[in-house]
C-alpha cells in the first residue's frame, strides 16, 4: 500500500478548507494554517506551488488572501 506524504495531506486539507469558503472573502495563510493545524511556512510553500500550477489564486494587500 502506498502512503500519502504530509505535503500532499496538507495540500488536499487546504484545498478543501478553501473550497468550503469559495466565493467568500479571502483567507489569510495564518488563519488557514491555524484553523487546518497546518505548520505556517510548510503551508506557505505548499500553496506557491499550488499557485503557480494556476490551482489556486491570490491577493496581496489588505483584506487579501
Amino acid at each position: 500500500m502506498r502512503t500519502i506524504s504530509k505535503r500532499t495531506q496538507y495540500g488536499l486539507k487546504a484545498m478543501l478548507a478553501l473550497g468550503r469558503r469559495y466565493r467568500q472573502n479571502p483567507v489569510l495563510i495564518a488563519t488557514l494554517a491555524e484553523e487546518e493545524s497546518i505548520p505556517l511556512k510548510f503551508l506557505e510553500v505548499i500553496l506557491l506551488d499550488l499557485k503557480g500550477h494556476g490551482l489556486l489564486d491570490s491577493k496581496k494587500g489588505k483584506g487579501g488572501g
